[in-house]
């Protein structure tokens, strides 16, 4: 094919490419080649930027185009992505794959510029080594966080560049393809846009308001500022309320007579998503086990000892600091609800509709119940409460059942208005239940008495669970509308509308709800009005954040494969950690993060470093 067919074609492809996604298309652009000519190595008046395509990405400023000079062998596909703010450095981040290769290469070079530092991190035990060349020494250990490593670590090796304010990758130089690959352009734009957004947005100083030539974007990244005057008080309202973000009565009350330690989903019966402090276990390192099955609830700890549901229908109680197997129970059907943990006795529900009382220490099962197909069981004083989960959520009728904990003996149960997808709430001597039409109810938690009923005529399927503090009842919709209530009399205080679809259980303190939805990512709102105080976007939703001072974590990003710690007082990340398949909501106890995944792992982590197993503390079997 003749180079200028081949030219032709390729600009009537980035035309199709630029109109299929509403960006904009020039023919011959001067000023993008400029941006980086330098890094290039390429001399402007000999060089052109040819076919350039333009736009916003994820609300990231790009351009792809051609660099193309007169030797047909230089040519080279370009990717601009714009950097919340100006750095000026070269990186380079190396996966292990190439480390043999590459890296004495890279360093060969370095070492013939005197002017430029070289750092590299790399530990053979975490099979990879990343390096970067810098002018500037302090900025280099800055770059190498782990937000960045997680990031290279899972995926295909990536050579990628940061230049003033730009972080770009551009194809090896050689002839180009006869036709142009739209499919190769988005997957490596994709690449970029990505690793601009796990970034710390910190990392970059303050955001840069200058978007470049035709770009449409505002090139922000991190979380969104909160418009009018009132944007400083309500960030001084969030960080007074998290700076010692305690679980509140309702979250941690007793269990039972006997007033023992007990865990389950969300932290306790009231799932406010707030766990007390506690500091890192003597000895502990970071580990990893994998199950037979997949994980698909959060595990819960307590009193030193991991608890898992895993699909394989089996209960496992896991050692909290090294991840060694002490038991396993049998239940006969898969466990895909999170099991709760009460005075000694731990309360397995399987698909099988059997609910199973298990002796904390040894396994052993204590008595057994049939419940039907329920929702996570929780305790509160005594007393078991469980939802049965009807086959049509939105045709048939859910009902919820007392039963004393330790004998399994029904205490009273009640008939609920409409089907139900979620699990009980219990705090201050009351039960509520959402259900699959979000409609919620109250119960005397003692008398099963209905004390109050908010209706609702809302076709979506609703599936969360709701949460309860101070006073107010928290609970999300499939419509993603975030409601409060008065937790005494119902009355509906405020509603707020998400992105996405609001299954996760809103995470509570005093003053401040937080959230994660399906689309929109993580958001905090002030608990009096419902307005907004910041928005941590994620355009494949989130997890709504365990709760720990001043820090939250999250399960997030494409697939829920990442684990986050981000920063409650400013809705911004810390670090990231990659997992190995959608993860289920994280959980905190004693300095560690534990989360499951659903291809059967169960990871426990430094929760102020996220920092991964070594090589021998992985993949753990039981």
């Amino acid at each position: 094919m003749s180079r200028k067919k081949d030219q032709r074609e390729r600009s009537a492809a980035r035309r199709r490419l630029a109109k299929e996604h509403r960006w904009t298309y020039t023919d011959w652009h001067p000023e993008r080649l400029q941006l980086c000519a330098g890094a290039l190595g390429v001399d402007t008046e000999k060089a052109m930027a040819v076919d350039a395509v333009s736009g916003t990405l994820d609300s990231h400023w790009f351009s792809v185009f051609d660099c193309v000079t007169d030797d047909p062998s230089a040519a080279r596909t370009v990717y601009l992505v714009q950097l919340p703010a100006v750095l000026p450095l070269v990186a380079v981040s190396r996966h292990s794959l190439v480390v043999d290769t590459m890296v004495p290469l890279l360093k060969r070079l370095v070492a013939e510029r005197p002017d430029r530092h070289l750092y590299e991190i790399g530990d053979p035990a975490y099979d990879a080594i990343h390096v970067v060349e810098c002018v500037d020494p302090e900025t280099a250990a800055r770059l190498l966080t782990p937000a960045v490593r997680e990031f290279t670590d899972d995926r295909r090796w990536l050579e990628w560049q940061v230049d003033g304010g730009y972080l770009f990758y551009a194809q090896p130089p050689g002839p180009r393809r006869g036709r142009d690959d739209a499919h190769a352009i988005l997957t490596e734009l994709r690449s970029l846009v990505d690793l601009v957004e796990v970034m710390d947005p910190g990392l970059w100083g303050e955001v840069a308001d200058a978007v470049p030539g035709d770009g449409d974007g505002d090139g922000r990244a991190g979380a969104e500022k909160v418009p009018g005057n009132a944007g400083g008080e309500r960030r001084d309202t969030v960080r007074a309320a998290v700076s010692d973000a305690v679980p509140s009565t309702g979250a941690q009350s007793a269990a039972g007579p006997g007033g023992g330690p007990s865990a389950m989903v969300r932290g306790g019966p009231a799932h406010t998503g707030v766990y007390p402090k506690g500091t890192l276990p003597s000895g502990f390192q970071a580990w990893s086990v994998r199950l037979p099955d997949a994980v698909v609830a959060a595990p819960v700890v307590c009193a030193g000892t991991v608890y898992v549901d895993c699909a394989d229908g089996r209960c496992y109680a896991l050692d909290a600091v090294t991840g060694a197997a002490r038991w396993s129970f049998d239940a006969v059907g898969a466990l895909k609800q999170t099991p709760a943990v009460a005075d000694g006795t731990v309360y397995v529900v399987g698909e099988s509709g059997v609910l199973h009382a298990v002796g904390a220490a040894d396994g052993q099962e204590r008595w057994r119940q049939r419940v039907g197909h329920s929702g996570a069981p929780v305790v509160a004083d005594g007393l078991l409460y469980v939802v049965h989960h009807p086959a049509n959520l939105l045709r048939d009728a859910s009902r919820i059942r007392a039963l004393d904990a330790a004998t399994g003996e029904e205490r009273w149960e009640r008939r609920l208005p409409d089907g139900s997808a979620a699990a009980a709430a219990v705090a201050d001597g009351r039960v509520y239940v959402q259900g699959a039409r979000a409609q919620l109810t109250a119960f005397d938690a003692v008398s099963g008495e209905e004390l109050w009923h908010q209706g609702s005529t809302a076709s979506q399927l609703s599936c969360c669970t709701p949460s309860v503090a101070h006073g107010i009842v928290c609970a999300g919709t499939g419509a993603g509308q975030l409601y409060a209530y008065d937790a005494a009399t119902g009355e509906q205080l405020w509603g707020v509308q998400a992105a996405g679809v609001v299954d996760n259980t809103p995470a509570l303190t005093e003053g401040v709800v937080f959230a994660g939805d399906s689309h929109g990512g993580v958001y905090a709102v002030d608990g009096n009005d419902g307005g907004l105080l910041w928005h941590l976007p994620n355009r494949y939703g989130a997890s709504s954040p365990a709760i720990c001072g001043s820090s939250g974590w999250i399960v997030g990003t494409k697939y829920g494969r990442g684990l986050f710690k981000i920063s409650l007082s400013a809705g911004v990340v810390l670090w990231r950690h990659a997992l190995d398949g959608r993860g289920t909501g994280p959980v905190y106890a004693d300095g560690v993060v534990y989360v499951g995944t659903h291809a059967g792992t169960v990871l426990a982590v430094d929760a102020e470093t996220g920092r991964k197993p070594a090589r021998a503390r992985r993949n753990l079997r039981v």
